[in-house]
């Protein structure tokens, strides 16, 4: 009995024991581990003062676009091509009816206007018009040509003649236009073969997109390469992909690099050409991309 109420003591004295070791468990404050995480330096120097507060998509509702159509069907010594005035006009359409372009603000030269002369000239008058808050998108439909010995780009104006450059449009004389123009974003699409000659190899400075900034964009059908011109009543396959994603996308507002680089993959994936885009060289882009509003059914001015 003696030994039985011994074991029952030592029994319950080790479960006393246990007990106040699992409280003291309880009352011990937990373990803290210090997360140490590397210090992060952004670097803003590229940006003016008054740029750093700028919302990447700000809409100005005092800001205008405008619109310059250059496109040639019938050629006078070039072979006729299919599609390039109903591709102006459609894109012509579409930024009119749902990206709050104006027709007051449209400028177009069509087949026996586009020569040399009238080409610089709408330039020379576009220059005289806009300021750093307006916009301009120039379309470009035609024929193109490459010089592979002296590796220059070209348009082909109605008049220009089969075996004479001096007959064409330097791409160089293009970004010379460019360059002297007062707009705040600039988008250049060029549907010709090789024009893709129309950029240098170059990189941005930052990847950082902002419509605070200036920008001069160019958008071209193919690189040094023949492309499309499709089936005759329809439109060219770089035109029908561009018209797709400007009339199917439902989104308040999109950047250049993305309509870029959602037509490129749907050219690409469906024809033998491979489009380019990226801003253009030493014509003063300064990192910022045009932004895409779309205006139907909404009031951009109230946000």
């Amino acid at each position: 009995m003696i030994k039985k109420s011994v074991f029952l003591i030592c029994f319950f004295g080790a479960m006393l024991v246990l007990e106040e070791k699992a409280n003291a468990q309880k009352k011990r404050k937990p373990k803290t581990i210090e997360v140490l995480t590397p210090k992060v330096t952004l670097d803003l120097g590229y940006l003016r003062k008054d740029d750093i507060n700028a919302t990447d998509f700000a809409f100005d509702a005092q800001a205008k676009n405008y619109l310059l159509l250059m496109a040639c069907d019938k050629y006078k010594y070039w072979r006729p091509l299919n599609n390039p005035v109903k591709d102006a006009q459609d894109v012509k359409k579409v930024l009119l009816q749902k990206y709050g372009f104006q027709q007051e603000n449209v400028f177009e030269l069509m087949n026996e206007e586009v020569t040399a002369i009238k080409v610089e000239k709408a330039f020379d008058q576009l220059s005289e018009l806009g300021n750093n808050r307006d916009n301009l998108i120039i379309y470009y439909s035609g024929h193109g040509h490459y010089d592979k010995k002296y590796d220059e780009g070209f348009w082909v104006p109605v008049d220009g003649r089969t075996s004479y450059q001096s007959s064409y449009i330097r791409n160089a004389d293009i970004t010379k236009y460019i360059k002297r123009l007062k707009f705040k974003h600039v988008f250049l699409i060029v549907d010709a073969c090789f024009s893709g000659s129309l950029f240098v190899k170059g990189r941005r400075g930052y990847e950082e997109k902002v419509e605070s900034l200036k920008s001069r964009w160019g958008f071209a059908s193919g690189s040094l390469e023949f492309v499309s011109d499709g089936k005759k009543g329809e439109n060219s396959p770089f035109a029908k992909h561009l018209l797709n994603y400007l009339r199917g996308s439902v989104q308040d507002k999109f950047p250049v690099s993305q309509l870029i680089q959602a037509v490129k993959v749907a050219v690409a994936n469906n024809t033998k050409q491979v489009p380019v885009g990226r801003p253009l060289q030493g014509v003063g882009d300064a990192g910022g991309e045009f932004i895409f509003y779309n205006h139907q059914g909404k009031d951009h001015s109230k946000k």
